[in-house]
C-alpha cells in the first residue's frame, strides 16, 4: 500500500485523532496549572498539585511548551501524509514507550504504598500527565510500526 492510499488515509485519520486527544490532554494540564498560577479556581486542584518540584517551574512551562510544539508538528505531518512510516521507527518509540509508561506505573504504585510522602513519588496529577506522554509515544510508535510494515510488505510483493 501506498502512504497515500485510502486505506492509509483512514489510518492516519484514527492515530491522528487519538494523538490530538492525548495532546489536549496535556494541553490541558499546562494550562489548569498555568491558570492556578495566575489566577487561582477553585475547581481545580491547587497550583502544588499539578508539579513535584523536580524543575523549576519556568524551566518546567518551557520544556512543555516545546512538547506541545513538537507533538502538534508530529500530528500535522502525520495528518497530512508528510510522515514516512518505518516500523524500526515505530519498535524503537514503543520500547520507549513501555520503559516510560512502565517508570510512570511504578511512581504512581509507589506513591499510593510505600512512600506517599516523598515529593516526587507523591505527585499524582505529574504522573498521570507522564503517562498521557507515554500513551503518545506508544500510539505514535504502533503508527509508525504497522504502516512501515504494511509499506515494506507491500514493497516486497511488488518486487517479487
Amino acid at each position: 500500500m501506498a502512504p497515500d492510499e485510502p486505506a492509509d488515509r483512514g489510518s492516519r485519520r484514527g492515530y491522528t485523532a487519538v494523538l490530538t486527544a492525548l495532546l489536549l490532554l496535556f494541553c490541558f494540564r499546562v494550562g489548569a496549572q498555568l491558570l492556578q498560577t495566575w489566577s487561582p479556581v477553585g475547581f481545580l486542584p491547587p497550583f502544588e498539585s499539578w508539579e513535584s518540584g523536580a524543575l523549576p517551574y519556568w524551566l518546567l512551562v518551557v520544556s512543555q511548551a516545546i512538547i506541545i510544539l513538537v507533538c502538534a508538528g508530529l500530528i500535522w505531518r502525520l495528518q497530512t501524509a508528510r510522515t514516512m512510516p518505518s516500523a524500526r521507527t515505530g519498535i524503537v518509540l514503543l520500547v520507549i514507550g513501555w520503559c516510560y509508561f512502565g517508570l510512570m506505573c511504578m511512581r504512581l504504585i509507589i506513591g499510593l504504598t510505600v512512600a506517599p510522602d516523598h515529593y516526587w513519588f507523591s505527585a499524582r496529577l505529574p504522573t498521570v500527565f507522564h503517562l498521557v506522554l507515554a500513551g503518545f509515544l506508544l500510539v505514535y510508535g504502533r503508527f509508525h510500526m504497522t504502516a512501515g510494515r504494511a509499506i515494506r510488505s507491500t514493497s516486497l510483493g511488488d518486487t517479487a
